[in-house]
């Protein structure tokens, strides 16, 4: 077998069609998939084992009992039978030859993981054209990956599912069990892992922001920040042992992500913390790690208000708040 194609599955009867009609267009043929559905209270199974009706032998499932994403990925690793492993979010497609050009990739530059950009859209939105000529392909250490994700400079991402691995490069690394974000100290790890990563510059994964999402519903915030904090300690753990060289590269990450979570629980999910715990925590969380100066990662505007942040939170986020008042104005 060539390539096990990994889906996990909650809820997933209005996105699954759209998804599988995505991945039995590849290009590639030798392919099974396996999905994982976990837990769904919707017509899910009904769907799947219509699916798996149309293709007996080349799609797999099983139903267990809801335990997060990570769980069912790590379900699905235990009985892949490829030598290349790919995931696909139940919510999302990809383009016809995706892994046909991620495997050509591979073939070519010996790298054990091939990536793609991902092209952003909505659920009401018309899907984008893509277009792929030429993409451009360049070839990264497992540490120069690394910092390129961390600086932000490239379309590589902590994600697992824009991504094709070979299978060897997996070794026993598990996706962490009922968090959200589970993707970031495992992608992590993973590359770590890596002899080299292969940049394509082509989006051929379609990431679909839907409103019913665990990632983008408004009532799983403080869950949502939780997981993601405790998402990052564990990828500054790993980066600490084995690549020290990019330690304040992620901790200026992870302490920008509690920035982020502190202002947005101050204007816009204040009322999941009225009492204002999970700020402190934030703010606690931020506070554990030396103030790294940044001045030679970033701008002055940034650096400055992390020191602000640092010492008068609050302050920071009037401050934020009337530069954002200010600049809607123009705009009007």
């Amino acid at each position: 077998m060539l390539l096990t194609i990994i889906i996990p599955a909650w809820n997933a009867e209005k996105t699954l069609d759209e998804c599988l009609n995505s991945i039995f267009a590849q290009t590639v043929s030798d392919f099974e998939v396996r999905i994982v559905n976990d837990g769904s209270t919707d017509g899910t199974e009904d769907l799947l084992r219509q699916w798996q009706a149309r293709y007996p032998g080349q799609l797999f499932f099983e139903t267990v009992e809801n335990g997060g994403q990570g769980r069912a990925r790590n379900l699905a690793l235990e009985k892949a039978r490829g030598q290349f492993i790919g995931f696909v979010d139940s919510d999302d497609w990809i383009e016809p030859n995706m892994y046909e050009i991620l495997m050509s990739a591979l073939q070519e530059t010996g790298a054990d993981i091939a990536v793609c950009n991902r092209q952003v859209e909505y659920e009401d939105s018309k899907p984008m054209q893509i277009n792929q000529k030429s993409p451009e392909k360049k070839l990264y250490s497992p540490e120069d990956a690394l910092r390129k994700i961390f600086n932000g400079e490239n379309s590589i991402f902590f994600y697992a599912w824009n991504k094709l691995y070979k299978r060897n490069v997996l070794a026993d690394i598990e996706f962490p069990k009922g968090k959200l974000h589970e993707d970031i100290p495992w992608t992590t790890q993973v590359i770590g892992n890596a002899k080299g990563i292969v940049s394509i510059d082509c989006p051929l994964y379609h990431y679909i922001k839907r409103s019913e999402s665990l990632t983008c519903n408004d009532s799983m915030a403080i869950r949502r920040g939780m997981d993601i904090i405790e998402m990052f300690t564990r990828q500054i753990a790993y980066i600490h042992e084995h690549y020290p060289n990019l330690e304040k590269l992620a901790i200026i990450k992870f302490q920008n992500t509690c920035l982020r979570e502190y202002i947005n629980f101050s204007l816009k999910y204040h009322h999941f913390d009225t009492d204002g715990a999970y700020r402190r925590q934030l703010h606690r969380y931020f506070r554990q790690f030396k103030l790294i100066n940044i001045l030679e990662y970033d701008g002055i505007k940034t650096t400055f208000g992390r020191i602000l942040f640092r010492f008068c939170p609050n302050l920071l986020v009037k401050a934020y708040a009337f530069r954002k008042s200010a600049s809607d104005k123009t705009a009007h």
